[in-house]
């Protein structure tokens, strides 16, 4: 039989276990209700359903502008994005902002827009309210002790967005503001000087939408340009450096570099313009491209000149001169070199690189180059096409071809089909006047002149073809009669003899070869100049 104190011992762990049961389903009834009571919502209903205070519901992340003795990346990322809130913001945004220019930027780019200490720009997330707080370095401390230094960035959100803000969005900022710099960023070219790059800002404005190119080869060299940037799990996954090799042929002013700087306009690389007969040796070559950065352009123009005189290997033995010294100090870059460098081991010194060869007369390159796996893409840049011709006048004078364009583009179409003109004396001619109609006429007639063989240059002469005949012989130095001797000078001074090389005087005897400047002295020695002295 249980004795009264049980019992009551029994009706309290009863109690006990049901007043903690609804404690807990209050606090979970509060934890859905908190959830959904929006964070705009007054304070008063939240003081009727038993919510904490909004502040003490929120979290903070504070992003100090140094770690350490560096800047934190986070913070300059934090800024600019903070930079785009603040130009997009309507309402909502700090009353007084700062407005500032980055130094050596030019008046197009966009000025950029900075907190005050003690302001701040709320943001939205995926249904997610956050604020941007910019607060000064004056006064705090930091967790471990000593002053904070710089400024900081105080990120308030509400407590149950903290995995949303570590996880997503916090990439998303960093993400965003790295796009934002490819966009923003000034391409640079680069050139070689005494085994140096040195830089110089490119201001090509080329673009695929300004080049005179056939439509259907543009859109396949864009699609080729994004599908190498997206590759870069392909590259990894297959062995092979993440790099792409584009050879560039045609006639001379046909767009090749133009093309080239508007491959960097489209994918913000840098272009490093290498000059081989500037490289000294096989070891120079291999320096400059590990000194390439990543994200960039290799260009080699005309590279059947560059290595017509480059062998294709360094002699093991010494120099040609019998000396002790390395054949690669007397040489340039070999051909061998030059291939390490398109697809060898040294090749992949680098990320999302593209390599590009241009060249006049592609018949001209040795066969090693041009093998599968060098070169991954042949683009012939070819004379211009009515297609070409159309896009040059509606860039130049804005003279639609599809709209019903200009009477002469029938009979320019059919110009271009008969005779070859590269896009740059087309351009030329549309250049040369403002006057739509005045640039398309003086186009046509080019094309007309050289149908007809009578096409005038630019100083207005006209050009005929001249044909070589046998080669007349040079006639031989006739002697100069000797003028008469003066007085207090012997008869051997009075001879004179006016040769095609030499003058000679007699006495003191003087030469003097034609154009060499040079003169001797002798006694009574006559006779012609020697070899390479005073010729012609």
């Amino acid at each position: 039989m249980a004795s009264p104190a049980n019992g009551a011992l029994e009706r309290c762990k009863s109690a006990i276990t049901a007043a903690t049961s609804l404690v807990g389903a209050a606090m979970l009834l509060r934890r859905l209700v908190a959830d959904a009571v929006p964070a705009g919502a007054p304070p008063l209903v939240g003081a009727l359903l038993l919510l904490p205070p909004p502040s003490a519901r929120r979290h903070a992340l504070v992003i100090d502008e140094f770690d350490g003795a560096f800047y934190n990346r986070v913070f300059l990322a934090a800024r600019a994005y903070v930079s785009t809130l603040l130009a997009a913001a309507r309402a909502g945004a700090p009353a007084v902002v700062k407005a500032s220019l980055p130094r050596g930027a030019g008046a197009e780019q966009q000025i950029t827009l900075a907190m005050r200490p003690g302001t701040a720009v709320v943001d939205a997330f995926r249904g997610a309210e956050l604020t941007w707080r910019l607060i000064s370095g004056e006064g705090r401390r930091r967790p471990g002790g000593g002053a904070a230094g710089g400024e900081a960035f105080r990120l308030s959100f509400d407590a149950r967005h903290k995995d949303l803000v570590l996880g997503s969005y916090l990439p998303f900022v960093m993400a965003r503001v790295e796009a934002m710099a490819r966009e923003q960023r000034q391409a640079k070219l680069y050139s070689n000087e005494w085994g140096k790059w040195r830089p110089v800002r490119l201001r090509n404005a080329s673009t695929f939408a300004t080049l005179a190119m056939d439509d259907t080869l543009r859109q396949d060299v864009v699609g080729d340009l994004d599908s190498f940037l997206g590759r870069k799990e392909y590259y990894e996954r297959t062995g092979r450096a993440w790099k792409r090799g584009y050879l560039i042929h045609g006639p001379p002013g046909t767009g090749k570099s133009s093309l080239v700087a508007a491959i960097s306009n489209h994918l913000h690389f840098d272009v490093y313009d290498l000059d081989l007969g500037a490289v000294r040796s096989n070891t120079e070559l291999r320096k400059l491209l590990i000194r390439m950065k990543n994200r960039s352009i290799l260009l080699v123009e005309d590279v059947d000149c560059a290595l017509a005189a480059a062998p294709r290997r360094e002699a093991d033995h010494g120099g040609s001169d019998g000396s002790s010294i390395p054949s690669s100090k007397h040489r340039k870059v070999t051909l061998s070199g030059l291939l390490n460098m398109v697809d060898g081991l040294w090749s992949s010194s680098g990320h999302e690189r593209i390599l590009i060869f241009t060249t006049n007369h592609m018949d001209m390159l040795d066969p090693a180059l041009l093998r599968p796996g060098r070169m991954d893409k042949h683009i012939y840049m070819g004379y211009c096409s009515f297609g070409a011709f159309r896009e040059l006048a509606a860039t130049y004078h804005g003279v639609d071809g599809d709209g019903g364009g200009h009477p002469l583009f029938p009979e320019i179409e059919a110009l271009l089909r008969e005779v070859e003109a590269a896009p740059a004396e087309i351009a030329e001619r549309l250049l040369a006047t403002d006057d739509a109609g005045a640039a398309i006429e003086a186009a046509a007639k080019l094309l007309r002149d050289r149908k007809a063989g009578t096409e005038e240059d630019g100083a207005g002469y006209v050009r005929q073809k001249l044909h070589a005949g046998p080669r007349r012989p040079r006639p031989r130095p006739v002697p100069v009669p000797v003028p008469a001797p003066r007085r207090g000078r012997g008869a051997s001074a009075a001879r004179r003899v006016v040769f095609d090389e030499e003058i000679v005087f007699g006495g003191g005897s003087r030469r003097q070869g034609s154009g060499s400047g040079r003169r001797g002295r002798g006694s009574g020695v006559r006779g012609r100049a020697g070899p390479g002295r005073g010729r012609r």
